[in-house]
């Protein structure tokens, strides 16, 4: 895959990838009970830890929008700095939240092959968070800096 391909895909709304995204995630649990794929052991325990790491997700997912009506339109479109509620403690909520309910989907379904889509957007998630915060600091300059001094973690307070 070509740096340009990658950074055209980086660019796209979140939105616009999990168009993308959750279908292959899917697709794959789809194929992998038809094909009786590996599984993640422990079944049905580690089935209800990922509902609970998906769930997680999706309550991150929601108080990121009740501060942050705006957070899936692209940088250019976002006319104010979010430092409210979730954002006081991390950077990036709505992209935690994604990650936690790919992993969280992966667990769940329980083939052991989800996780693999999983882990590569996890990866994409992340450097498009970092490209995210070079376009935050062009567009919000010293006010941005100041946020990213108060609030260290991008992700996970204490860890990253």
């Amino acid at each position: 895959m070509s740096w340009k391909i990658l950074d055209r895909y980086l660019l796209l709304k979140p939105s616009i990838r999990s168009v993308i995204e959750w279908p292959i995630l899917i697709v794959i649990g789809v194929v992998g009970t038809l094909f009786s794929a590996p599984t993640i052991p422990f079944s049905p325990l580690t089935n209800m830890a990922g509902a609970a790491v998906f769930l997680a997700g999706g309550i991150i997912h929601r108080q990121a929008h009740v501060f942050h009506r705006k957070a899936h339109e692209a940088v250019e479109g976002i006319d104010r700095l979010v430092t409210a509620g979730i954002y006081s403690k991390i950077r990036h909520p709505c992209y935690l939240s994604l990650i936690l309910m790919y992993f969280g989907v992966a667990i769940l379904w329980g083939i052991a092959w989800i996780l693999i889509p999983a882990a590569v957007f996890t990866v994409l998630t992340v450097l498009t968070a970092l490209r995210e915060e070079r376009l935050l600091l062009e567009k919000f300059g010293s006010e941005y800096r100041e946020y990213t001094r108060r609030v260290r973690w991008r992700f996970i307070p204490k860890v990253f």
